[in-house]
């Protein structure tokens, strides 16, 4: 039973990502996925049942490849005894896993239902943001202890996106790259090696612009 589940959560990762919520069938996945239609109903309810909980699964391999654990992000308690120094290495080691995945394309299903989805429904985008809402907290309380800034603010979260937008690497950031340097299969470890300098030289610049107002020590 649940290699069924996982089938179809695999299935469903990869057809949402091709051809969007709107566009995917139930009939659709269940047909790739080899399983009886009522599988769907019997696992998860609906379609949009299993958009969701693709999503979790997509999210959840990621967190685990960033982490290497299940456990929940760090509390804001337990981030406020950092030093700055240990909330600056965290923070590095955040961005070394992120690129890794974005680099070696291991969040691409992810990426392209969120493309699918802004074109697809702006009540859907909305409810896809509040879903991924808790797997930003993280993010949002350590750049506020490091910076002062509240965590709510409009200045913080463009702190947070201004250094987080570096290292996501988009599809279409990837494509540009491979395409300006002739990359037809996977990127160098030296090319790999220069772009994780280079992030990291721009995130430690914005962050010394605020670390007077920082609440660690």
């Amino acid at each position: 039973m649940k290699d069924t589940r996982l089938k179809l959560l695999k299935t469903s990762a990869r057809i949402f990502a091709h051809k969007g919520y709107t566009g995917t069938s139930v009939r659709d996945i269940v047909n790739a996925a080899h399983v009886n239609v009522s599988a769907i109903a019997y696992y998860f309810g609906g379609k949009r049942e299993l958009f969701f909980e693709t999503i979790h699964y997509l999210l959840k391999n990621h967190r685990k490849r960033v982490w290497g654990k299940d456990n929940p992000l760090f509390t804001a308690e337990q981030l406020s005894h950092y030093t700055y120094k240990q909330a600056l290495e965290l923070l590095h080691h955040i961005f070394d896993q992120l690129l890794d995945n974005g680099l070696s394309r291991k969040n691409l299903s992810m990426e392209r239902i969120f493309t699918q989805v802004e074109l697809e429904s702006a009540g859907m985008r909305k409810m896809l943001l509040e879903y991924m809402a808790p797997f930003h907290d993280t993010p949002y309380k350590l750049l506020s202890l490091m910076t002062g800034l509240p965590e709510k603010s409009p200045e913080l979260l463009c702190v947070a996106h201004s250094i987080f937008g570096q290292i996501m690497l988009s599809e279409t950031h990837r494509l540009a790259i491979e395409h300006r340097l002739g990359i037809t299969k996977n990127y160098s470890p030296t090319l790999q090696a220069t772009i994780k300098k280079t992030v990291w030289a721009h995130t430690v610049a914005i962050l010394n612009l605020y670390k007077k107002g920082s609440k660690l020590k």
